[in-house]
């Protein structure tokens, strides 16, 4: 991923991830309103340092990844997860372990709309697998959790 910048969002990136935010099928404005005290919130930049992609979380569930159509197929998306697992085993091995050999990093999980075919393709090529139906997850329709070890 050469050139792809993520870093840890800042309260100035927020009028650019609510931009964002509408490239997300089910967005969560709420929880992004909670980002601070609940949340990562990562940023992909452009050579300018503006946010281009973003990847809000809550412990190590994935709650909403997007990427500027015009900044896709850049290894962006493959970048935030990425980042977002290594924060995950970072706040795990600070949680800390009575033995690092006991310690295991923890999966990342996300709920994607069964229609949704561009972003569980995209879950799938960066290793997600799909662990269970949940019913109602989206505005009455069933969601499908997906899992990465």
């Amino acid at each position: 991923m050469t050139g792809v910048r993520v870093r840890p969002a800042r309260v100035a990136d927020r009028p650019a991830v609510e931009s964002l935010q509408r490239f997300v099928s089910h967005p969560s404005p709420d929880l992004l309103d909670a980002w601070p005290a609940v949340g990562t919130l990562l940023v992909a930049v452009d050579a300018a340092d503006r946010p281009v992609g973003y990847l809000l979380g809550v412990g190590a569930h994935l709650t909403e990844l997007a990427v500027s159509p015009d900044h896709r197929r850049e290894g962006r998306a493959t970048a935030l997860v990425e980042a977002f697992a290594d924060a995950c085993r970072s706040d795990a091995d600070a949680a800390g372990a009575a033995d690092a050999a006991d310690a295991t990093d923890p999966p990342l999980t996300l709920l994607v709309h069964p229609e949704n075919d561009d972003a569980r393709a995209c879950y799938e090529a960066l290793g997600f697998r799909r662990d269970a139906r949940v019913p109602d997850a989206f505005d009455g329709d069933d969601g499908l959790r997906l899992v990465l070890d």
